[in-house]
């Protein structure tokens, strides 16, 4: 597969319109559809852009696209994983301190119920 065609699947996956990926990377509709079809590299910052909102780095993107899948398919947030991200980022640093110190308190295995 080819990097277009993995930024496809993986908007698809998220049931995004190519409109809303644009918006969310700051490009057109055109330029997401020329990627998609494999018209068009996308730059760097439109690929970190891209990245950034699968939840991903440009390494990741890059890996799915050679098809290595296995060990990054874990790394793929799924539908409540996305809005968790989408909160995360628009919290403060503060806040985000201190979910990350409660959610460790709920990770750890052999915790009372």
């Amino acid at each position: 597969m080819n990097i277009g065609g993995t930024i496809k699947a993986l908007r698809e996956r998220r049931k995004w319109s190519q409109e809303e990926l644009g918006l969310r990377v700051s490009t057109s509709t055109t330029n997401i559809s020329r990627i998609e079809a494999g018209k068009y590299r996308p730059g760097e910052a439109v690929l970190q852009a891209l990245a950034a909102e699968f939840g991903i780095k440009v390494s990741e993107l890059y890996a799915l696209a050679e098809g290595e899948t296995a060990h990054l398919a874990v790394h793929l947030p799924d539908q409540a994983e996305e809005l968790l991200l989408q909160c995360f980022r628009a919290m403060s640093e503060e806040r985000r301190l201190l979910l990350l110190q409660v959610g460790a308190q709920f990770a750890q295995p052999g915790q009372a119920k």
